[in-house]
Order: structure tokens, then sequence, then C-alpha cells
């Protein structure tokens, strides 16, 4: 394939894939320009090394894996440990409008609520929780991917969601 061509197939990629990679580093690292950096760097290696990844099937879970394993690897580098919480707090969005009969009434923000109990959830379904709802991973892909059956996936994200509701409902 010509340069040009790898190039298109490149931008392709990367603009389908670059913010769903930052979302997905931010559940481990949740500094955002760390995410940032560690996204760009997975797709600076694959540039100048695996030109040949962009093509193969699974460059989505090849990327997601990347970018976790280089997630894990800062984490350990910096030896920090993950921060509990899904996604920024959205201090607007949870905040009820003004002049409301809820003034008196502490806002609830449940994406912070969620990231708390996503952080909870055992580690390996954690891993296929968030491969399957922020990586937008069907669950056969995920049981292909991880070597696991899809019976598995299946029961885990069972489990997770059982687990998150019944977080969610005692927090509340």
């Amino acid at each position: 394939m010509s340069t040009e061509g790898l190039y298109r197939q490149f931008q392709q990629v990367f603009e389908q894939f670059y913010n769903p990679l930052c979302k997905y580093a931010f559940n481990f690292i949740k500094e955002r320009e760390a995410c940032e950096d560690i996204v760009q760097d997975v797709f600076v290696k694959i540039w100048e090394n695996r030109k040949d990844i962009l093509a193969a099937e699974g460059v989505k879970f090849y990327l997601f894996t990347a970018v976790r394993n280089n997630c894990l690897t800062w984490l350990r580098r910096e030896q920090r440990l993950p921060v509990y919480s899904l996604a920024e707090m959205d201090v607007e969005d949870a905040w009820p409008n003004p002049g409301t009969a809820t003034d008196d009434v502490e806002p609830v923000n449940y994406k912070a609520m969620l990231g708390k109990g996503i952080d909870q959830l055992p580690p390996k379904c954690k891993e296929i929780f968030l491969l399957s709802r922020l990586g937008d991973f069907s669950n056969q892909e995920v049981a292909d991917n991880l070597g696991i059956s899809i019976k598995t996936v299946n029961n885990q994200l069972w489990k997770a969601l059982k687990f998150l509701r019944h977080f969610v409902k005692n927090t509340l």
C-alpha cells in the first residue's frame, strides 16, 4: 500500500478511536493530559513500527489493550493509585435550576457515583464491563479477545449491572 493510502487509513483509525481511547484511559489515570499523551504515544508507535496493524481486523482491540497496558505502566511508574471516579464531575449538570423548590437539597452527581461503583467491581468483571460499555465491543468480541466464553462475558456483565444497581440504590 502506498504511503498516502497508509496515511489515510491511519487518519481514519485515529479519528474513529482517539476520543473513546482517551475516555477509556481516563478510567485508569484521571489526568486528562496524561491520558491524551498515552493515547498519542500508542498511535505514534503504530505509525512508526506497526503500520500493518491498521489493516488488521483486531485493530480496535489492539488499541484498547495497548492503552490499558500503557496506563498500568504509567500508574506503576508514577506509583499512583487510580482515583475513584468515572468522569470529571459535571457540577452544572448536577445542580438543580435556581428558583426551584429543591434549592436546599444537595445535588446528586450520578457520573461520580457510577464511577465509584465501577471501581469497586472485581478486576476482571470491571475490565469486561469497561470493554463492553466504554470500548463499545460486542459481547462476542470481548469473549474472543480475552479468550473466555461468551457465557462468561454475559455472566460478568449481569453481575456488574446487578452490583451497580444495588450500589446506586444503597448510595441514594
